[in-house]
């Protein structure tokens, strides 16, 4: 393996190199299995002499080049390598307003914490939505942390950038409800939901922003419950709630 190689996977480690090149790492075993399983394009693996010693018969699948364990620690977003990391193609998928009248779309607000994102990825995908969008300066979801945290999800989920005001504006146009998370609104135990529509969640410290509330035509909000002095959520766990209140008033 050359130097170049080692350090073209090393500069994956910013956002900015992975959407220019096209390409994102994955680390671990079970990440990769995943990964292999999915309709993600992977250029190369790379695999050290001890995790192939230590996993033969998965081995033997895969087309993979070893390198030392030094050569791995070079190129490892983790601070203990796994001994296994992939390289795969960023897949580009198209959203379009319509999506909403047929499905639960959920759009992200800034949300700039890599767990928090990979969280919300994985919950989304537990509760059988597949379409997330997100805000220009939400978290890259290509990064190793969100990518950790998403476990495999991330490989069944559509994640799309985009100009969400606008992606909005054409949604309230065609009269698709869009609910927004708030502090105050309709308690989302009690308002009846559709099953398609789209939920904006905002960040942790900041929740929606200014600019994307007038596109809010239904603000819910999670009470508070026998006199809770706690001032927030965190992101992650108010979007899984929302999404099971939202299954749970539409099992059939």
């Amino acid at each position: 393996m050359t130097k170049n190689e080692i350090k073209t996977i090393q500069s994956l480690k910013q956002a900015r190199n992975r959407h220019e090149l096209g390409l994102f790492a994955v680390e671990g075993t079970k990440l990769i299995e995943e990964l292999l399983t999915s309709s993600f394009i992977v250029e190369s693996i790379f695999a050290t002499e001890a995790w192939i010693e230590k996993n033969a018969q998965f081995a033997t699948t895969l087309r993979y080049e070893n390198v030392s364990g030094k050569q791995m620690e070079q190129m490892s977003g983790m601070v203990t390598p796994p001994g296994i990391l992939a390289i795969a193609r960023i897949p580009r998928y198209d959203i379009i307003p319509e999506d909403a009248k047929n499905n639960i779309i959920i759009a992200l607000d800034g949300i700039n914490d890599p767990g928090n994102l990979g969280t919300i990825i994985r919950t989304a995908d537990w509760f059988g939505i597949k379409n997330i969008v997100c805000s220009h300066d939400t978290a890259d979801c290509w990064q190793q942390k969100t990518i950790q945290s998403a476990m495999g999800s991330i490989f069944r989920t559509k994640i799309i950038d985009c100009e969400l005001i606008s992606f909005l504006s054409k949604v309230k146009s065609l009269n698709i409800p869009i609910f927004g998370a708030l502090m105050q609104g309709k308690n989302i135990f009690s308002k009846e939901t559709p099953q398609n529509g789209i939920i904006v969640i905002g960040s942790e410290s900041h929740g929606i922003k200014q600019e994307t509330l007038p596109f809010i035509t239904d603000p819910i909000h999670i009470p508070h419950i026998n006199g809770s002095k706690t001032e927030s959520l965190n992101a992650a766990v108010a979007a899984a709630i929302i999404m099971a209140e939202f299954s749970r008033k539409n099992i059939s």
